[in-house]
């Protein structure tokens, strides 16, 4: 593949340059960006988020860039703190001068930073979280990709009831996103006839989680709904594990990566995933994904996770609105095209995305996997969400 202009930048970019254009439009270039963790607790969705990223832009480059002008993405670190995440931020739209922000990691962090980007009426498009304020309240900026955590994790909690589950507990992160994912299975857990008997919580950045799984296995629960990411998904199955305690463990997307049946191995056997993205399995893939993960390892000396293909979507997508919205592209022409989106489908059978006038978050579909032999397998299609 020709190596294409995707740079970090770390030079100023100067407002006479776009006099004539939208901010972060030349007559050659148009200026993306986003930060992810790169240096934080969430690394392994950081990492290769980013290289999805670049992967995508990379291609749409070497195919001739959009009307004939070059991506250029600028990516920063956010280090998964929300107070990192404002610099970046403020970095991006008032030094780097960008159209538009694309797929900023973590519900905490994209919260600090979104009111600065939709002030300066810059489009928030298609966030790494699948929080619903990412979509809501309704901006004419906003647009998500991401099966909302509370609906998903309420279908999921709906699921367990129909297996005679009755008792549930919750292990979260003590932030806006645990917090979403622990309001929802008490919101759900009584219409579908379970009890919630313990709860405990954990800042994030925590690594030890004893007294947390020693306070919600006092409860008994047959069900433990977490509110983790990757790393402490797997700390607290691992402590689960120590003890000999052995309930069904369900995350939410956030734990629907790979690196965590990598890490976790004989610990997170069993585990319960929600996933929109399901991991890869290359020997079970289609063709075009087989092609896609080869190219990905060449690029990036490593195995794709889907959090790469998440943000390889996120970039085609805005391409395809760039593109629709003409060689004049304007804020108010990219939003119009970004809503036209209709039935798009990734080559990775995720369920296609629809966005319109009303409409700012592409799907609301999620499968239940589990992680069998060191993989995560599909065991139920998808889940009626409400």
């Amino acid at each position: 593949m020709r190596k294409a202009a995707v740079v970090f930048i770390t030079t100023l970019a100067t407002a006479g340059a776009f006099a004539q254009a939208p901010q972060g439009v030349t007559k050659d270039e148009i200026r993306l960006g986003t930060h992810v963790d790169l240096s934080g607790p969430i690394t392994f969705w950081g990492v290769p988020q980013r290289n999805g990223h670049l992967m995508a832009v990379e291609e749409i480059n070497a195919d001739g860039g959009v009307h004939g002008r070059k991506i250029k993405l600028i990516v920063e670190d956010n280090g998964y703190d929300p107070k990192r995440g404002v610099l970046a931020t403020q970095k991006l739209l008032q030094q780097e001068r960008v159209f538009a922000m694309i797929g900023v990691l973590g519900t905490p962090v994209v919260l600090a930073q979104m009111p600065a980007v939709l002030e300066a009426g810059v489009p928030h498009m298609y966030p790494g979280s699948p929080s619903r304020s990412m979509y809501e309240p309704f901006h004419k900026l906003k647009f998500s990709l991401a099966t909302p955590y509370d609906e998903s994790t309420k279908a999921g909690v709906r699921h367990f009831a129909t297996r005679g589950k009755k008792r549930v507990a919750i292990i979260y992160q003590d932030d806006d996103f645990g917090k979403e994912i622990r309001d929802a299975v008490i919101a759900q857990a009584k219409p579908s006839g379970m009890e919630v008997v313990a709860e405990a919580s954990y800042k994030r950045g925590d690594t030890v989680f004893s007294s947390q799984v020693t306070r919600v296995r006092q409860g008994n629960p047959d069900v433990v709904v977490l509110g983790t990411v990757v790393r402490e998904t797997v700390a607290v199955m691992g402590e689960a594990r120590k003890l000999g305690w052995r309930p069904d463990f369900m995350v939410t997307q956030a734990g629907c990566s790979q690196a965590v049946a990598d890490l976790g191995r004989e610990a997170v056997e069993g585990l319960f995933a929600l996933c929109q993205y399901v991991p890869f399995d290359f020997d079970n893939e289609p063709p075009a994904v087989k092609a896609w993960m080869v190219r990905y390892e060449k690029r990036f000396n490593a195995k794709p996770d889907v959090a790469a293909a998440m943000t390889y979507d996120m970039q085609k997508l805005t391409a395809l609105a760039l593109e629709n919205a003409g060689k004049d592209v304007t804020v108010d022409k990219f939003i119009k095209a970004s809503e036209n989106i209709r039935n798009w489908q990734n080559i990775f059978g995720s369920p296609p995305l629809t966005f319109g006038p009303d409409q700012r978050v592409g799907s609301k579909t999620a499968v239940m996997t589990q992680v069998q032999n060191g993989k995560f397998k599909r065991v139920t299609g998808a889940l009626p969400l409400k």
